[in-house]
């Protein structure tokens, strides 16, 4: 069957996001201290990513919970200070990889419709693309917030293909979460591709179904699969 779709993730797939939300967390540390949090900036790095990993990435209270595992009461100076530095280096670091534009606008000279299915909260996820430059180059975008949560799951790709008008199995879904992306879209019936990028890069696949059916190390490479996929 010939396939028509190439279907992407925006983390670590897209841009180097494991990099953004390290220096954006290590400055935001670092400016929290220069407002007076008392502690050393390895310590709090350390402390700001276990508060990450135990409320998520959505939560918006990060540096609220900062305070309160430190035994301190509120402080907004501290607080918008971590606020103003994580996000200024965001921005810094919300750059596309360099192969990442090459490689979509030669997909879409081929033909191929191009999509994105991430999860997490639309509005957030649209500024990504927006400032990645990317945001015109897809025929849709799905967020799973757009069908009323935050966590990815099967029928966002089921809903992701149809938008696209095409049926699961003619379409590539590129991602470099195992257990997440991959896992899911494998359910739905899309051929997978692993990107080995970011801190998933050492994931191991948790069940059978979070194995990618294909494995890339950089995007230009997604060519050469379709090729093979549609010869």
């Amino acid at each position: 069957m010939k396939i028509k779709a190439v279907i992407f993730d925006i983390e670590d797939t897209l841009y180097d996001s494991s990099l953004q939300m390290r220096m954006a967390r290590l400055n935001a540390i670092r400016a929290m201290k220069d407002a007076g949090l008392p502690i050393d900036l390895e310590a709090g790095y350390k402390m700001l990513e276990e508060i990450v990993e135990e409320y998520g990435p959505h939560h918006t209270k990060h540096f609220d919970k900062l305070l309160e595992r430190l035994g301190l009461e509120w402080n907004p100076r501290v607080i918008a200070a971590g606020v103003v530095a994580y996000r200024e280096t965001s921005q810094v670091y919300l750059k596309p990889f360099p192969d990442t534009i090459p490689t979509l606008i030669k997909l879409r000279d081929l033909g191929y419709k191009l999509g994105v299915i991430a999860e997490g909260r639309s509005v957030k996820e649209w500024q990504k693309l927006i400032q990645l430059g990317v945001d015109h180059i897809f025929h849709s975008v799905l967020i799973s917030e757009d069908l009323g949560t935050e966590e990815m799951n099967v029928d966002q790709f089921y809903e992701g293909t149809n938008r696209l008008n095409v049926k699961p199995e003619e379409a590539i879904y590129v991602s470099n979460k195992p257990n997440k992306g991959i896992l899911y879209a494998n359910r739905a019936g899309l051929i997978t591709v692993r990107i080995r990028r970011g801190d998933s890069l050492a994931e191991e696949p948790k069940v059978p179904e979070a194995r990618a059916k294909h494995t890339i190390d950089n995007l230009p490479e997604i060519l050469d699969i379709l090729d093979a996929l549609n010869r």
